[in-house]
């Protein structure tokens, strides 16, 4: 009889946790039957370990250990701990299943009801899944989608597989992997580890659930369905009310299709009556098991796991009913697995993993042999390979072993990569690498490898795989897959169906339009999308370690993007990420930074305690800013230098939230609590939500009744001021954790991203925008950046337009150090979207010192006036840089050369004496990165230039002498030029690779360079992991042919408004007449031409992209003139 099973409220006992039994610092958790030693005991003694005791094991085992190396096993773990930490009990131990299938059947038996009034219903609500499915550049990037645990081919229909995802259960393809359809997302969210085909019927089949390799989803035993996958119960095997439990093999009896076998952490166990009831057959912690090819004559079954903590191979010649040990195979085991093939039915193929001794992490996991028995189990040898083949130290994660079914002699392995033996184990070869897009490409991380009908079929973090050719060429099956495990979203301000999402395994992905690329790699963490740049998306990896960014939207992949800087310090796992509507880039680490020219910049010095888990900065006034650790919230109102502690929670705080509209009040959301201020976290009353446990929180800006979305571990939650507790709107969502949440008001849509089942989006409730909304979203000194060469006195302002009509006019008042300069008028067409930035005029000089700086706007058509001031404090300093001069070569010689380093104090100057760099172009010194040996991991350092002006200059070039070794594809150095003090800078060129030969590099100067202050910096941006000797530079110089310009005209050229929405006038003051005007980017590739003006004064209309320009004016007396051009 089958089992729906239906909940009530009742006390269980919770005897573990989910954690992989093969774990090297969580092992002795996963079994408390177990014999236990040491600090593991102490917790099996409570029968539920704290997940903080399970992250002190972890903390012990890896202290004096590398964990940046790839394939160390420190991330799967942390990965982990991050996901299990939104499941915690009171007592700080994970709660067992149940919970999470009571809370599913409550949300069920919710959304079977009426809809109350207010809350938005199925006729507004229609949750699309927009991917990440098919990836436009997966042909070529390493980055893939997301882990396969297991493959099964129909063996009723030949063009039909499922696959098991370890977060987003089950998978169906009828057209041979060409298309994918989910098949559980109607169940609370399940991982699946081993599926088995009635041979007789196609439409039952089982699934044994759980993530066997990685404990990243519960395992609730085993499941069943008799109509192809499209409903599923469960069996008389169940794991609800246990957490150390796991299944993962599942295979039926050739000789009685309802005889099921399935290994387990209680042992293998059987099933007579199509697993209505099952019983042990052999006990013990079985992780791996087959039955013989030719099992319907002999009855043979082979089995290995751990019992009383050794290794074991069991064998068994009765069909199960007893089992005895064979002793020729290690009982050393870290992790050992199995497998047969019909091309030799006797022969039993064994792969081993353990710890060899020597201390390290890689030693705890490494390769110990493949042990090949011909008589049928009966005995063992080892062959004769006996290298490493793993490649990494993390073989309890991932370790898998097939035989190909036509030829005994060909094996693989795969751990990091799949090796492949030709002549029967004795030796094997690397055919791929996780690194390099080859025709024998799979992504790094081997979970699963198995041969169906000749061809071999392989699962890993990044998808499905399928060989042909016994592993020369891999074919990718995985599009249509969507079973992304994402960390965090981010959507584009004025388009949601443009936005960046932060991958586990799989790196950063973005959608523009109907098209996601992968446009880095690593696990995709924090993700941000420029609020005033559409198609500029930023993301980060694990701990902050490396910023990429890409200004296309994700068009173009790998080869678009831009390492832009390494994390200062390590911070959490996911480090915070966040835009201010100032269009100012925030990070959380150990402290508060902000990105600038390139460089994360410091603002606190506060004594947290630990790193910043979350950052939410105020959606009205910059200066306010919200930080938390794990139970603590701060608050900064000076913009993040200092703060101040405003809330302690009982658990985690999981999200911030800031009314859009009516900054004053706040929301704290600490799993089933959201803590409520009013008063700008003065202070907060609490309440809890009745659900399950939540993740995000998120408010829609100008609701009428303050709408409120909650994402939870199951679905999507709303209320709002007129509508009592929470509600359901996620019938047609999968039941899935939903990891982060965006709304947005310009085109009414919700998106989410999950941990398993990708990227979700649905239209909410429409809200009425104002019409008229002036928005103060900056207020520019000029003076922060540690690159400028002049302080420049003349301050701005940013003025964005959030309304849906153009505004025509406002005012604007300006207080310098608490004295108003006066009230000025400004008039012509804001369009909505659109930012203008206003010079003020002041009637005092700026202090040399501290000033402040206040503006207030009005209309008087506007309504939300609450962002329409602000404050900002600075500090005038002597600027750091000075000035070079052209036609001048820097030897590099002198103690005193004008040269800055701003960032990690990386370069150096001195005698080159590497391995490899050990050059200089004159005389004997030189700046490198380190001058006897390599450059440190996760360092952002600018070797910054003097400023120059070659405003004067008709032409010229850059030049001087490079050698250089970087990390291929990882480390690069950028050789870059900014013309606004450091704020922005241009890439000429990047250096990446091994070039160790000191050659001379130049380079012409393009239009956008004959500046009055331009500054150049040699950039060098490394990531975690790998380093090499860096670069050497030698002899800088900077030539040119002065130009025609008579500098007495220059200052007399006015072109106004300048930032300009487009159109604007070039005016001589009737000095001259002009002739021709071009207008060319900043890569100098000329986009505008107007010929025969022959006017002194001429207005142009120039409706391109926002960003920086240049002009170019030829005069009718053969001047030529640069000016730049803003269009906002």
């Amino acid at each position: 009889m089958l089992r729906i099973i239906l909940f009530c409220i009742i006390p269980f006992f919770v005897l573990g946790q989910v954690i992989s039994p093969t774990n090297p610092y969580t092992k002795n958790f996963a079994n408390i039957t177990q014999n236990q030693t040491g600090f593991a005991n102490q917790s099996a003694q409570l029968q539920s370990p704290k997940l903080s005791d399970i992250e002190n094991a972890f903390d012990i085992y890896w202290k004096d250990k590398d964990y940046t190396k790839k394939g160390s096993g420190y991330k799967p773990f942390k990965r982990w701990v991050n996901h299990w930490q939104d499941y915690l009990q009171v007592d700080g131990t994970i709660a067992p299943p149940a919970l999470l299938w009571q809370a599913w059947e409550r949300k069920q038996q919710e959304e079977a009801q009426l809809t109350p009034f207010g809350v938005p219903d199925n006729n507004i609500i229609n949750w699309t899944n927009p991917g990440p499915a098919v990836v436009t550049n997966s042909s070529i990037s390493i980055s893939g989608q997301g882990r396969i645990n297991t493959v099964i081919k129909d063996p009723g229909n030949p063009q039909t597989l499922y696959v098991g995802a370890p977060a987003g259960g089950i998978w169906k393809s009828t057209d041979d992997g060409v298309n994918w359809i989910p098949l559980s997302d109607h169940l609370p969210q399940i991982g699946v580890s081993g599926i088995a085909i009635d041979p007789t019927d196609s439409n039952i089949i089982y699934i044994a659930t759980g993530d066997d390799d990685a404990g990243d989803s519960y395992s609730i035993g085993v499941m069943k369905s008799t109509d192809a996958g499209q409903t599923w119960n469960t069996t008389g095997l169940n794991y609800l009310y246990t957490n150390n439990k796991t299944t993962n093999e599942i295979f039926i009896d050739p000789t009685n299709n309802n005889h099921i076998w399935v290994a387990s952490t209680d042992g293998l166990q059987k099933s007579e009556d199509g697993g209505d009831t099952w019983a042990i057959k052999q006990d013990g912690n079985i992780v791996d098991f087959r039955l013989h090819t030719n099992y319907d004559n002999n009855s043979i079954i082979y089995a290995v796991g751990y019992n009383n903590n050794e290794s074991k191979f069991y064998r068994s010649e009765d069909k199960g009913e007893t089992f005895s040990e064979i002793s020729s195979i290690p009982t050393d085991s870290n992790r050992i697995i199995l497998e047969t093939t019909p091309a030799a039915p006797d022969k039993v193929y064994v792969l081993s993993a353990y710890d060899n001794g020597d201390g390290t992490y890689e030693g705890i996991n490494s390769f110990q042999g493949v042990y090949i028995s011909n008589d049928a189990g009966l005995n063992f040898f080892k062959t004769a390979e006996s290298d490493d083949i793993f490649g990494s130290g993390q073989s309890w994660y991932d370790m898998a072993l097939t035989v190909s079914d036509t030829d005994p002699n060909i094996l693989f392995v795969g751990v990091l990569d799949i090796w492949r033996s030709t002549d029967g184990g004795e030796n094997f070869t690397q055919i791929n690498s996780w690194s390099q897009r080859t025709n024998s490409f799979t992504h790094a991380d081997i979970h699963f490898m198995r041969y169906f009908d000749g061809t071999l079929y392989a699962g890993t973090d990044g998808g499905i795989y399928r060989s042909e050719d016994d592993g020369i060429n891999f074919e990718d099956l995985s599009n249509t897959l969507s079973i992304a495990q994402i960390y965090t979203v981010s959507t584009s301000r004025p388009d949601s169906s443009k936005l960046a999402g932060g991958l586990q395994d799989c790196g950063g992905f973005a959608l523009s339009g109907s098209n996601w690329n992968s446009y880095h790699g690593g696990d995709g963490m924090g993700t941000a999308v420029d609020p005033f740049e559409e198609n500029t998306f930023y993301g980060m990896t694990q701990y902050g370690g490396n910023l990429y960014r890409t200004t296309t939207g994700g068009d173009g992949g790998w080869s678009s993007r831009e390492f832009i800087a390494s994390g200062p310090v390590k911070g959490e796992w996911v480090t915070p990420l966040e835009f201010a509507k100032s269009g100012d880039l925030y990070a959380g680490f150990d402290q508060l930074y902000v990105l600038n020219g390139g460089l994360w910049k410091q603002l606190s010095n506060h004594d947290f305690g630990h790193n910043l888990r979350l950052l939410k900065i105020d959606p009205i006034n910059n200066n306010i800013i919200y930080v938390s650790t794990e139970y603590n919230v701060y608050k900064s109102s000076d913009g993040g230098i200092t703060f101040t502690s405003i809330l302690e929670t009982d658990y985690y705080v999981r999200d911030i939230e800031v009314h859009k509209t009516n900054n004053n009040q706040v929301w704290v959301l600490s799993s089933g609590t959201v803590y409520t201020s009013t008063d700008q976290g003065q202070s907060f009353i609490s309440e809890t939500t009745g659900l399950e446990w939540a993740r995000t929180i998120s408010h829609q800006q100008y609701s009428p009744d303050d709408s409120l979305y909650l994402g939870t571990i199951l679905g999507v939650y709303y209320t709002d001021n007129e509508v009592s507790g929470w509600h359901s709107i996620s019938s047609s969502l999968p039941n899935v954790k939903v990891s982060d949440m965006e709304i947005n008001p310009n085109d009414n849509i919700l998106t989410v991203s999950t941990y398993g089942r990708g990227i979700w989006q649905t239209p909410i409730p429409v809200v009425t925008r104002p019409s008229y909304d002036l928005d103060l979203i900056r207020i520019n000194s000029g003076l922060g950046s540690d690159f400028r060469c002049e302080n420049d006195f003349q301050l701005s302002f940013d003025v964005y337009n959030n309304g849906t009509s153009s505004i025509a006019s406002f005012s604007s008042e300006t207080t310098l150090n608490g004295l108003s300069q006066g009230l000025e008028n400004w008039t012509g067409n804001l369009a909505p979207g659109q930012k203008i930035t206003i010079v003020p005029s002041l009637q005092q000089s700026i202090n040399f010192g501290d000033n402040s700086l206040s503006i207030s706007l009005s209309n008087p058509n506007e309504t939300l006036v609450i962002n329409n001031f602000g404050t900002v404090n600075f500090e005038v300093l002597d600027p750091p840089n000075s000035y070079g001069q052209e036609n001048t070569t820097y030897l590099f010689e002198s103690n005193d050369d004008d040269w800055l380093i701003v960032g990690d104090p990386v370069w150096e100057k001195g005698v080159p004496t590497g391995t490899s760099l050990n050059q200089v172009n004159s005389g004997t010194t030189a700046y490198a990165t380190n001058l006897s040996g390599n450059h440190p991991d996760s360092s952002t350092s600018s070797l910054v230039s003097p400023c120059y002006d070659l405003s004067t200059l008709e032409s010229g070039t850059i030049g001087f002498y490079l050698a250089y070794e970087l990390e291929t594809n990882y480390d690069f150095i950028y050789l870059q030029y900014s013309i606004d003090n450091g704020q922005n800078w241009s890439t000429i060129d990047a250096y990446n690779g091994f070039d160790s030969e000191l050659k001379e590099y130049t380079y012409d100067l393009n239009q956008s360079m004959f500046s009055e202050n331009i500054t150049f910096r040699f950039h060098l941006v490394a990531d975690t992991y790998v380093n090499e000797e860096g670069a050497v530079i030698d002899d800088f110089s900077i030539n040119g042919t002065l130009s025609t310009i008579d500098n007495d005209f220059i200052p007399r050229v006015t072109i106004y408004p300048n930032p300009t929405n487009g159109l604007f006038t070039i005016d001589t003051n009737g000095q001259f007449e002009l002739k021709k005007i071009k207008i060319f980017s900043l890569e100098s590739k000329l986009i505008y031409e107007a010929e025969g003006v022959n006017n002194s004064m001429y207005e142009v209309d120039f409706n391109h992209p926002k960003g920086i320009y240049f002009i170019e004016l030829s005069t009718n007396d053969q001047r030529k003139i640069i000016r730049k051009l803003i269009i906002e």
